[in-house]
């Protein structure tokens, strides 16, 4: 059985490979997200390309790694957000300092 090597990572390093990790389709989310704030799953849907139960999954993972904002927030009150769909848009201070963490792993600042 092949042994994997775990580098010891700090936190803030392990969230910003989480974030912006090496996977397409959630890069293809975050950067429509980017260039189109305030859209629907349907939306980014539509403008990636994606599967719509990709689209969700990863925009699941990105707003519970704090990198995208929704509206209205999950902790309104169910009655208060009651037929209102839920737009994301990128938090550009978390992804910036997620960047600035990938910078600092990678030798680069």
């Amino acid at each position: 059985m092949p042994v994997y090597a775990v580098p010891s990572l700090s936190p803030e390093a392990e969230r910003a490979i989480n974030v912006l990790g090496a996977n397409a389709a959630r890069l293809a989310v975050l950067s429509f997200i980017s260039a189109h704030p305030k859209s629907l799953v349907s939306e980014i849907t539509k403008g990636t390309g994606l599967t719509h139960s990709t689209v969700k999954q990863h925009v699941s993972s990105l707003t519970a790694a704090g990198v995208l904002n929704p509206d209205p927030d999950p902790s309104v009150p169910y009655a208060d957000r009651r037929g209102r769909h839920t737009r994301y848009e990128a938090n550009a201070e978390r992804l910036a300092e997620d960047y600035l963490e990938l910078g600092k792993l990678l030798g680069l600042r």
